[in-house]
């Protein structure tokens, strides 16, 4: 049965429905791992949420969390850190995938749409994995939060496509937009004249 979340932690709900879904999949072993660091990730999330509003079904629904995560931990631990966050960025990326490669084939229907939003909260989960110390974030970070921005427009703008009758517009990650084609256009347009070189000191 669905953990009855509260209006007040409505920010972690995607989290912990991700993981609600992850239980039911026992073709993947990865799936249990995943549904632990995306209920995890949402008691992180929640706990300044819980501070913030004093509603006794906030600290409820936590709790309720937080025994789930209690007894899954003993499981958990055997993975290193760094092993878990590979397998979560693996496990995102896949479903990440899979939506962009239907969105490629222009085939993008509202369930692709649906596996955009559920790989932008994949994508996000990560986020518990970084470290706070760092200066700068890492390729694999910047990397994270780039799909987890195109998952959501793309769902989006696939949503919206739909909702007005047309068809998707095909399109693929890392594919200039027609906004970025026309600048392209327009450099390709300019005349060295157009930039003049500087005059010489």
């Amino acid at each position: 049965m669905p953990l009855s979340i509260p209006p007040e932690l409505k920010p972690i709900t995607p989290f912990v429905r991700r993981a609600e879904e992850l239980d039911k999949d026992a073709g993947r072993p990865e799936s249990r791992l995943v549904a632990y660091y995306c209920r995890q990730y949402a008691v992180h999330q929640g706990i300044p949420l819980a501070n913030h509003h004093g509603n006794p079904t906030v600290k409820v629904a936590l709790g309720h969390l937080l025994e789930q995560l209690e007894g899954e931990k003993q499981a958990m631990d055997q993975f290193t850190r760094p092993e878990a966050e590979y397998l979560c960025r693996q496990f995102a990326y896949q479903i990440f995938d899979k939506a962009d490669a239907e969105d490629r084939a222009g085939t993008a229907t509202k369930t692709t749409a649906k596996t955009f939003y559920t790989a932008a909260s994949f994508l996000q989960m990560l986020e518990q994995f970084y470290d706070a110390g760092e200066t700068a974030p890492s390729e694999d970070q910047t990397e994270d939060k780039k799909r987890a921005l195109y998952s959501k427009w793309k769902a989006t703008e696939i949503l919206k496509a739909i909702k007005e009758g047309r068809s998707p517009q095909a399109g693929g990650y890392g594919e200039p937009t027609e906004e970025t084609k026309d600048e392209e256009e327009t450099k390709d347009d300019e005349t060295p004249a157009d930039h003049p070189e500087p005059e010489p000191m």
